[in-house]
């Protein structure tokens, strides 16, 4: 299902000067295409590398969005639940998994934490529909050398390799500061 992947390029690694609302070091952007017969989208994906070697990885449509003029949201929420309709995230997680190994290949980081945000209709991220698919996805992707956990309270989920398995309490706690710092 994930075995095929679209070509993917690195666009950019910046370096975060102002550590003011967020403690990432450098952030790498990715862009790749997904082609239709009726259109073409754009996506980023965005993965920030915080102190010794902890890795999150977001990616988004680059559509232009608006939010409704009465809506608490805003530009930032909206872009995370975006619904493309392409139904194409076969190739689209295949890329993401293909981006994640490319990190751990070329600059030796593997240790990666994520959020499954909640759904428009969704009213909270405790234990989403994303966490659940995005969990098991990742479990059966990365069983040989990864130990995948989650925690169901704010869809977090967390892979870890099994050589740092000892590391994995403070790993997750490192992360809960993190993702407290980007929420």
């Amino acid at each position: 299902m994930f075995d095929s992947s679209l070509d993917f390029k690195l666009v950019q690694v910046r370096k975060n000067k102002y550590a003011v609302s967020e403690t990432y070091e450098r952030e790498f952007i990715f862009r790749f295409y997904r082609h239709t017969t009726k259109c073409c989208i754009k996506y980023i994906a965005s993965i920030k590398l915080y102190e010794k070697g902890l890795l999150t990885l977001d990616y988004y449509p680059k559509i232009n969005l608006t939010p409704k003029r009465n809506s608490l949201d805003n530009i930032q929420d909206l872009r995370y639940r975006m619904l493309t309709k392409q139904n194409a995230f076969g190739s689209i997680g295949g890329t993401i998994m293909e981006i994640m190994l490319y990190i751990g290949t070329h600059f030796g980081m593997d240790i990666w934490g994520f959020l499954a945000a909640n759904l428009i209709y969704e009213k909270s991220n405790e234990n989403n529909r994303r966490y659940q698919v995005y969990k098991e996805i990742l479990r059966r992707s990365f069983q040989n050398n990864y130990i995948v956990l989650g925690n169901r309270k704010n869809s977090a989920i967390f892979v870890i390799p099994t050589r740092k398995e000892k590391e994995t309490r403070e790993i997750v706690k490192r992360y809960e500061s993190i993702f407290t710092e980007t929420n």
